[in-house]
């Protein structure tokens, strides 16, 4: 199999795709709007009203989490506790649905969509998003996948019981990386260092090198398998 290679230009970011940090003022804005978000899902329209931008700023945020073709949508998405594609996307189309809704002055529409979405829990994701506190589980780390996008087909793969920003950040500030690894998947995981043990087993056959986790795979295969390892763990 032969990882895909691109001719790199010059590289001026000191952080991988999808990993960019939030500027203060972007973020701040993303702030008012989950307020907005959490004051529309507890009191319906009038919680939106003159604000309805604001909910389509939200919406935004989860489309990047699962479309990843944002130089910010890791960043993204660890703030939003790493939603899964399905939920991600369903909450995108439904917080679009919600303002069309209110727009049209649809009560029965707008309450129906206020349920699906509390019930994904977007209530107390947004709730985080506002205070600042990613989600995490005790006594758990994250199996991570990293990549450059001049070579996708090489992937990098490990463990952390921190978040994986910082770790992307240590792994790039070694001299011996002249193109920074961004981030292409991250799991939660109880174990984590035992995690990326069976990880590295699956993926055997791809290894780089026996004593590097490097592994010559498209990212797809990958996480294929690791999803389903991780699906089949009793916390998974």
């Amino acid at each position: 199999m032969s990882a895909e290679v691109r001719e790199p230009g010059r590289v001026e970011q000191k952080w991988g795709f999808g990993m960019a940090p939030i500027k203060p003022n972007v973020q701040a804005e993303r702030t008012r709007a989950a307020l907005t978000t959490l004051e529309t899902l507890a009191n319906g329209r009038t919680g939106a009203l003159g604000r309805l931008d604001d909910l389509s700023v939200i919406k935004g945020l989860y489309t990047r989490t699962y479309k990843k073709d944002q130089w910010d949508w890791f960043t993204v998405w660890s703030q939003l506790g790493f939603p899964a594609y399905r939920t991600a996307r369903a909450a995108s189309g439904e917080l679009l649905a919600l303002r069309r809704a209110i727009q049209a002055c649809e009560s029965t529409e707008t309450a129906r969509l206020i349920a699906s979405l509390s019930g994904r829990g977007l209530v107390e994701t947004l709730q985080r998003f506002v205070a600042g506190t990613p989600l995490r589980k005790p006594g758990h780390g994250f199996i991570y996948v990293l990549s450059t996008r001049e070579t996708p087909g090489i992937l990098k793969v490990g463990y952390t019981d921190r978040d994986i920003a910082t770790r992307a950040r240590e792994i790039n500030a070694s001299t011996g990386v002249p193109i920074p690894y961004g981030a292409r998947g991250a799991w939660m995981v109880p174990h984590a260092r035992h995690v990326e043990s069976e990880v590295h087993a699956l993926l055997a056959e791809y290894r780089l090198r026996k004593d590097r986790e490097f592994f010559r795979v498209e990212f797809g295969e990958a996480a294929r398998l690791i999803d389903a390892y991780v699906g089949a763990m009793p916390s998974g």
